[in-house]
C-alpha cells in the first residue's frame, strides 16, 4: 500500500436506482457526512433521478451517467476513465447493479479500494459475483453479514455498519396536519405503514390483520403511504375484506414528518428486511412499533422496549400485538419515547459517516 494516501479520502459513490427509497436516502446522509468530516465525496446516478435532484439541492457534488442495465459496458467504462484519471481511494456501490457495474468499470481504471454496501437480506443468487478476492463488503445488520457470508464471502471481508437518520429533517419539520385530507376523526388510532408495495415488505398481513381489528375496535383507521408493483393486488384484497373507510392507500409521500406525525402506530410486516429505514423514522417521531423479527429488525425494534415483534406472515399476532398497543396509551407513550433514545444512541448521520470512515482506512491499512 502506498505510503502517500491521504488523510483526506476521495470516494466515488455509484447508485443506479432510478426512483427514491430508503438507500438512496442513505447514500445522500453518508455523502453529506462525509463531506462534513472533510472528505472528498462524489455520487454517480441516473440522470433526473430523485437522487440526482436531492444531491444537488444539498449541493453535494453529483453527476449523472446513464446506466442501462447490470451489465452496461459504456457506463462502466465511463466510470473506469474516471477512476483513471481521478486516482480515487474508494469506489463505493450502493445497488446490486451498481455492484456488476463496479466490477466492469475496474477493467478500465481501479480505485485502490472497492466497497460494496448491502442493505437487503435476500438470499444471494450470483456467487460469481461475490467471489471477487479484493472486494470489501458493508453490511447494514448482522443478519445481512450473515446472508454474505452464506453466500460464500469471507467474514474477514465484512465489516456491519448500520443505516442512521437526519434528525433534524424530523425536528425542523414543519408538521401540517393530514388526517383531514383522508377523512379521519381527531379522536381515531391510526396504524401507518411507510414502504415500497412489494411482496417482501408484507402489507398483506397488515390489512388481513386490519380486518380482524375493525371488529373489535371501529375507530380504528389504516394507512399505508407508498408506490409499487402490488397497490392494485393490495387494494383488491382490501376490497374484498370490506375496509373501505378503514383502509386508505396515500400512495407515494414526500411529507413523511408530518405523515408519522398522524400516525398513533407504526406496523412494519416485512417478512425479509436488511435493517429497514422506515422503522428509524418513525423512532425519530417517538412512535411505538409493530413489526416482525425478520432479518435485521430486531437490532433496530426491542421488543418491549421500543415496540412489540411478532413471527413474520402471521396477521393473527400482527392484530394481537397491535390491538394490545391501541388499549394502551401509556404503553404507546413509553416505547416511543424509548424509541427515539434509541436512534439518538445508535443511527445518526454523523454515527454513520464515523464508522464508514474508519471502515475505509482500514480497507485501505490506514491506521
Amino acid at each position: 500500500m502506498q505510503k502517500n494516501l491521504r488523510l483526506k479520502l476521495k470516494i466515488l459513490h455509484v447508485d443506479t436506482e432510478k426512483t427514491w427509497r430508503g438507500g438512496e436516502q442513505q447514500v445522500l446522509y453518508l455523502a453529506k457526512g462525509l463531506k462534513d468530516r472533510g472528505h472528498e465525496s462524489r455520487i454517480l446516478c441516473q440522470p433526473n433521478s430523485p437522487l440526482f435532484e436531492r444531491a444537488k439541492a444539498e449541493k453535494l457534488w453529483v453527476d449523472e451517467v446513464k446506466m442501462r442495465s447490470e451489465f452496461d459496458l459504456l457506463a462502466a467504462w465511463r466510470i473506469g476513465k474516471l477512476l483513471r484519471q481521478e486516482d480515487y481511494d474508494i469506489l463505493h456501490t450502493h445497488t446490486s447493479h451498481a455492484h456488476s457495474i463496479g466490477l466492469l468499470a475496474r477493467f478500465f481504471g481501479k480505485a485502490k479500494v472497492m466497497v460494496v454496501s448491502r442493505r437487503v437480506d435476500f438470499p444471494i443468487r450470483s456467487r460469481f459475483k461475490y467471489n471477487a478476492s479484493d472486494v470489501h463488503y458493508i453490511a447494514v445488520s448482522e443478519a445481512v453479514k450473515r446472508v454474505l457470508i452464506k453466500g460464500g464471502v469471507s467474514a474477514q471481508k465484512i465489516e456491519i455498519v448500520r443505516s442512521c437518520i437526519d434528525l433534524e429533517r424530523f425536528d425542523k419539520a414543519e408538521i401540517r396536519d393530514v388526517r383531514t385530507g383522508w377523512d379521519i376523526s381527531k379522536d381515531a388510532v391510526v396504524i401507518g405503514n411507510i414502504a415500497h408495495m412489494a411482496d417482501h415488505k408484507g402489507q398483506i398481513y397488515l390489512i388481513r390483520a386490519a380486518d380482524i381489528i375493525k371488529r373489535r375496535w371501529p375507530n380504528v383507521r389504516f394507512v399505508i403511504v407508498g408506490d409499487g408493483e402490488l397497490r392494485g393486488e393490495l387494494e383488491a384484497e382490501a376490497r374484498k375484506l370490506a375496509l373501505d373507510g378503514v383502509m386508505i392507500f396515500a400512495g407515494f409521500r414526500k411529507d413523511i414528518p408530518s405523515i408519522l406525525a398522524s400516525f398513533d402506530i407504526f406496523a412494519f410486516p416485512s417478512h425479509l428486511e436488511g435493517l429497514g429505514t422506515s422503522l428509524l423514522d418513525a423512532m425519530a417521531m417517538k412512535k411505538p412499533i409493530v413489526s416482525t423479527t425478520a432479518g435485521g429488525i430486531p437490532e433496530v425494534v426491542e421488543d418491549c422496549v421500543n415496540g412489540i415483534l411478532v413471527p413474520p406472515k402471521d396477521h393473527k399476532s400482527l392484530a394481537t400485538a397491535i390491538i394490545r398497543l391501541v388499549e394502551d396509551d401509556a404503553l404507546r407513550f413509553r416505547y416511543g419515547n424509548a424509541g427515539r433514545r434509541i436512534v439518538e444512541e445508535r443511527f445518526t448521520v454523523d454515527r454513520m459517516a464515523e464508522k464508514t470512515e474508519a471502515v475505509y482506512k482500514k480497507f485501505l491499512s490506514i491506521p
